[in-house]
């Protein structure tokens, strides 16, 4: 690595990482503020919160590591500006697309390794603050994975529809359970079975308190019903872990987990939009880093005096909300399904880094 690009890593990593620290610290500052009564209230041990607040440090991070990175990046060339070295630099013959390429390469590790925290930790650590808070902050007796889960839907693929009132995950116990078998043919059901508990056993469902119908096409019982004190459905198979993640928040499941949840919703025939913008928001969100940082580089890596570096500031400040604002006017189009899920995920990344590669050529004034 050249001298000059260790210097440039070593003087953006500096503000990234105090401003990272900075951001992470003010989040937990105000959980704590909003706890901070029933703390007190409850007498909850100080090891407890500390464990806590260390479960939420990567969920925090994530969250706003791109800011950390946007203000690290400003300070960088506002530094660089105010005390003449950009013009050294590009009196030396550099281009900017030169000077920029280490800060850049660092965006694209800080990318990676997010998408890497927002994948892999996240969905345990922010799983086991969730806990933490039901049990010992919002005192609830229940265990987050042991609590009942209420009005549990779930579809196969295509050939059957669960539905329970209440579902223990960890006991795989059920209560007032209907279950509906189709045909995938015509996509209409030919059974429907009700009962008053089940339990997961043999990999299958064994249900108790059973009536069994018999329906036609449309919808109609045709016979008697057959009551059965208790039975196993060997072929209702949907496991007490596939209903659980069904129901679990995107923020609890890794990337395979969810890829996997929208597969098989696919394949049932299920409307998956909300579920592949899930997996492309996943994808999309790691490299908000790099993308602030390339569109503070036409604007800041200019020649400029010392009174023009604060209006080049403040069109950095503007042009970042505008990004956040068109972000979330993208994914709330893609939530109603009037964007595409790529594009809803996408397009707010693609079009500002194109923007600040256009304009990028105007950093070598």
């Amino acid at each position: 690595m050249k001298t000059l690009d260790r210097y440039l890593v070593r003087e953006l990593l500096a503000p990234v990482l105090t401003c990272a620290l900075s951001l992470i610290v003010l989040i937990l500052i105000a959980d704590v503020f909003d706890n901070l009564d029933q703390f007190l209230r409850y007498n909850t041990p100080p090891s407890i919160y500390l464990r806590y607040y260390l479960a939420l440090v990567p969920f925090a991070y994530v969250q706003t590591i791109h800011w950390a990175v946007w203000l690290g990046a400003l300070f960088l060339l506002v530094n660089l500006g105010v005390h003449n070295e950009l013009i050294a630099m590009k009196s030396a013959g550099l281009k900017i697309s030169t000077i920029a390429q280490p800060i850049l390469f660092i965006g694209f590790l800080i990318g990676i390794f997010t998408f890497l925290i927002h994948d892999r930790v996240v969905p345990w650590s922010f799983r086991t603050a969730s806990e933490m808070r039901e049990v010992y902050i919002d005192k609830k007796k229940e265990h987050w994975e042991e609590k009942s889960l209420e009005h549990v839907t779930y579809q196969t693929d295509g050939s059957q529809i669960y539905y329970f009132r209440m579902l223990a995950p960890i006991s795989g116990k059920v209560t007032d359970a209907i279950i509906l078998w189709i045909d995938k043919n015509n996509g209409r059901a030919y059974q429907k079975v009700t009962a008053r508990s089940g339990t997961w056993k043999e990999n299958a469902w064994e249900l108790e308190g059973i009536t069994e119908h018999q329906i036609d096409a449309r919808g109609r019982i045709l016979g008697e019903p057959k009551m059965y004190p208790k039975k196993l459905y060997s072929d209702a198979t949907a496991s007490p872990k596939d209903l659980t993640n069904a129901t679990r928040e995107s923020v609890f499941l890794t990337y395979r987990e969810m890829k996997q949840i929208r597969d098989k919703l696919k394949a049932s025939g299920v409307d998956v939009q909300a579920e592949n913008l899930n997996l492309q928001s996943r994808l999309a969100s790691p490299w908000q880093s790099l993308v602030m940082i390339l569109m503070t580089l036409p604007f800041l890596a200019k020649t400029h005096n010392r009174r023009s570096i604060a209006a080049a500031v403040l069109t950095c400040v503007a042009l970042a909300f505008v990004y956040h604002v068109f972000g979330a006017v993208c994914l709330a189009l893609g939530n109603s399904g009037k964007v595409p899920s790529f594009l809803s995920a996408w397009l707010a990344n693609i079009v500002f880094s194109a923007g600040a590669l256009v304009y990028l050529d105007r950093g070598n004034y």
